[in-house]
């Protein structure tokens, strides 16, 4: 089976090309050795859940494992403390499965009777104290659940036997690491907007998470290397890095639609190199497509009037705007993937972002011109 580049879902090493990330597994384990809880909060498909599998790989022979996501389990699981205990306890049970068998069993076997949060820390504590290694725990998908009080309860639970746990009055987790789009702080507000003061600062022991996952333009020219490799090619890697980098800075996505566009739709079966007319041909074909980030980006500027208008005052205008992190709006934008910091500026993240908004606005304002005509 050839390789291939990979713009949907998890990348795969034996059947995607793939940037090496080892460096950022490396700065990322290290928060895990130091038994430091956090969240892996990127915007939407920035290798959140890619970053995940790779690193679930590199520390299973030293720890156990445990793996699950919040996503399609319904809102039924939410209604009570034992629904949610019991599918909690599932959900690990599951994971626990395929590489921990006698674990699993073990576990099924602390899974009886929890009733409440306080049964479920219990079994916790107990499957951790004999737990034939330190046990990691990764919650993918929080954000479809992180508007919940009983999870925001749950994450206090956790929370309580980490400090517990410092001053070695309880086994739990030695490290647990939430992945999504919001961080803690936007949690926050997004609770309190519709449940103010409900809220209390229950993931306040986690590290901030500083590992930029970007990809550089050094790190892309690993997975150009590898493709010229299989398709036996050679080309100017460095440079076609670079100019990836230029449209996209790095972002995940977008370098690797990108290349999967200049491979599979301008040269299709014929391998040869590429030209630096290849990545701006394909630049143009991405601006032209729909695909899920995109649609996403739009979504996001059409249910944020304030959000859009400051865009717009940026990209259509052209009026500077002073960058300031408790601004909620440049906070926002940030969280989304929309802005970066540009000597005290805010700028737009990368130049396709930058277009796209741009053409989408312009067509918007055309809209509006024609219809004062009629």
């Amino acid at each position: 089976m050839k390789k291939r580049f990979n713009s949907t879902g998890v990348c795969v090493s034996r059947k995607h090309y793939m940037v090496d990330i080892s460096n950022k597994l490396k700065e990322i384990k290290k928060l895990i050795d130091n038994e430091f809880y956090f969240t892996i909060n990127k915007p939407r498909q920035y290798g959140k859940t890619t970053t995940i599998s790779e690193l679930k790989k590199n520390l299973k022979e030293e720890y156990i494992v445990i793996s699950i996501s919040f996503e399609g389990i319904g809102d039924k699981v939410f209604c009570n403390e034992e629904e949610f205990s019991n599918v909690f306890f599932e959900l690990l049970s599951d994971s626990l499965e395929l590489y921990y068998e006698e674990e699993s069993k073990r576990l099924n076997l602390l899974s009886s009777d929890i009733r409440n949060m306080r049964d479920l820390s219990k079994a916790i504590t107990n499957f951790v104290k004999d737990a034939k290694k330190e046990v990691i725990l990764f919650i993918d998908e929080v954000d479809k659940s992180s508007n919940n009080q009983l999870f925001l309860s749950f994450i206090g639970m956790l929370r309580s036997k980490y400090l517990a746990r410092e001053i070695e009055e309880d086994f739990t987790f030695k490290s647990v690491i939430l992945a999504g789009l919001y961080d803690v702080k936007s949690l926050k507000l997004k609770i309190r907007r519709e449940e103010e003061g409900k809220y209390n600062s229950p993931w306040n022991i986690a590290v901030d998470f500083n590992v930029d996952m970007s990809f550089k333009a050094k790190e892309i020219s690993t997975m150009l290397n590898e493709y010229c490799i299989e398709n036996s090619i050679s080309m100017d890697i460095d440079k076609r890095s670079s100019e990836l980098y230029f449209f996209t800075e790095g972002y995940p996505f977008l370098v690797s639609r990108l290349c999967q566009i200049i491979d599979e739709k301008i040269y299709g079966t014929d391998k040869r190199p590429w030209k630096l007319i290849d990545v701006h041909e394909a630049v143009k074909m991405i601006l032209e497509e729909k695909n899920t980030l995109f649609d996403s980006l739009i979504k996001n500027l059409e249910n944020n009037e304030e959000l859009y208008h400051y865009i717009e005052d940026i990209i259509v205008r052209g009026n500077d705007k002073s960058f300031n992190n408790d601004n909620p709006l440049i906070e926002l934008g940030i969280l989304y993937g929309y802005f970066k910091n540009n000597n005290g500026k805010v700028q737009i993240s990368n130049k396709i972002f930058g277009e796209r908004m741009y053409n989408y606005m312009v067509s918007k304002l055309e809209n509006s011109y024609s219809k004062m005509d009629a």
